[in-house]
């Protein structure tokens, strides 16, 4: 039974308030590393781990939220997570970032922002488990399992900045592997099925009927395979074994490389609301064989780092959140030159960073490049898609 919603429409859907709300993130609290960087302006604390925390944590926490409780409905068929009790997890994140952008005006705000983001990861993991459990489709438990592992490492992460508990690797690094394997994982069965969706209609509309051997391979043994070694080579990152990185890193790209042929990724050019899903994935692999260059010290290790958060976290997000929105505002999935833009600048953003490791008498004009078409990216993406998340909702 449709349950009518006549609330605020930014809470209609998990959709409109985490992705509007993520992307604003995006741009702020690049904005504040930005003026660090380039402005000479003194923040407090470590601002390095702040940076980190605040893309693994504060807009990766709202992207998977906004994803989940716009995906959960789907795959079980309940009403969505909205109005109070979606604003209620909304306002935890919302404390805690606010929280942390005072940390780096040297007000005393480490409390508050931790303890608002453990109990936002706590309300999102509950309710996500809850539905899941609700909806009895054990098929998508090993997803909540996910969730699960990606709150403890925010727990962790912030008992760690709260001095509470000591651990030996960067927690953040943690959280980012998390955020990397449902790319894997999620990426693994959404990309090939756009893919295929979007080529049939082509071949179709090229006269083409035998499309046994032109359509993406889907979800299988092989996938499976590639995300246990993932998991694998991620450990031993994290642990800090560089001698065994450094071959696992080499199988990690090669094993991901065959798996985004497998999903024809080549037929896609003339469609770059798919052709960037591919794009997007891309960056897995490209992170591994960086990850393998740093353990030989020929770059270094945070090259590989930006390659996973900018281009593969960056571009997927604004790939999914583009995509979803669109759909859920029951407006076409047609390209356009506004979504164009919003691609190509994330991916430029993650292409002239790692320039920049490799070119390093131009290394600071590489680095502000960057972060403009970071900010470009996002900024499109708020005036894109920002009057369609306030938009009135219909449900």
């Amino acid at each position: 039974m449709t349950v009518l919603y006549n609330g605020p429409a930014i809470f209609a859907g998990s959709f409109r308030v985490f992705f509007f709300s993520a992307a604003l993130w995006a741009i702020v609290s690049l904005g504040l590393w930005i003026i660090y960087l380039a402005a000479g302006v003194e923040l407090a604390g470590d601002v390095i781990s702040w940076h980190a925390h605040e893309l693994i944590y504060g807009y990766g926490g709202a992207v998977v939220a906004g994803f989940a409780f716009t995906a959960i409905p789907n795959w079980i068929g309940r009403t969505p997570v909205r109005g109070g009790t979606l604003a209620l997890m909304f306002g935890l994140w919302f404390i805690a970032r606010l929280s942390a952008a005072a940390l780096l005006f040297d007000i005393q705000a480490m409390n508050v922002a931790s303890v608002s983001e453990i109990l936002f990861f706590a309300m999102f993991v509950g309710l996500a488990a809850r539905e899941v459990i609700a909806g009895g489709n054990k098929r998508n438990f090993k997803i909540i399992a996910v969730f699960v592992l990606f709150f403890l490492s925010a727990l962790v992460a912030n008992l760690n900045r709260l001095e509470l508990l000591e651990v030996p690797f960067l927690p953040w690094q943690t959280g980012l592997a998390i955020l990397l394997l449902l790319i894997c994982i999620i990426g693994g069965r959404i990309i090939p099925a756009f893919t295929a969706n979007w080529l049939k209609k082509k071949l179709v509309e090229d006269g083409i009927t035998n499309m046994d051997d032109q359509l993406p391979i889907m979800f299988n043994k092989f996938d499976v395979v590639v995300i246990l070694f993932t998991v694998l080579t991620f450990v031993l990152f994290i642990a800090g074994y560089s001698g065994y990185t450094l071959f696992v890193s080499v199988a990690a790209m090669v094993l991901h490389v065959i798996r985004l042929m497998r999903w024809k990724g080549m037929k896609t050019f003339s469609s770059p609301i798919v052709l960037v899903l591919h794009i997007s994935y891309l960056w897995v692999p490209i992170g591994f064989a960086l990850l393998a260059l740093s353990g030989m010290d020929l770059i270094d290790e945070t090259t590989a780092l930006h390659a996973w958060t900018i281009g593969a976290m960056g571009s997927t997000t604004l790939a999914v959140m583009t995509r979803a929105t669109l759909g859920h505002a029951n407006l076409p999935l047609t390209d356009s030159a506004v979504l164009t833009a919003i691609y190509t600048a994330v991916n430029l953003a993650a292409a002239l960073r790692i320039m920049a490791a490799f070119m390093y008498d131009h290394y600071d004009m590489l680095i502000r490049a960057s972060g403009g078409m970071w900010l470009l990216a996002f900024g499109l993406f708020v005036l894109k898609f920002g009057p369609i998340h306030f938009a009135k909702s219909k449900l």
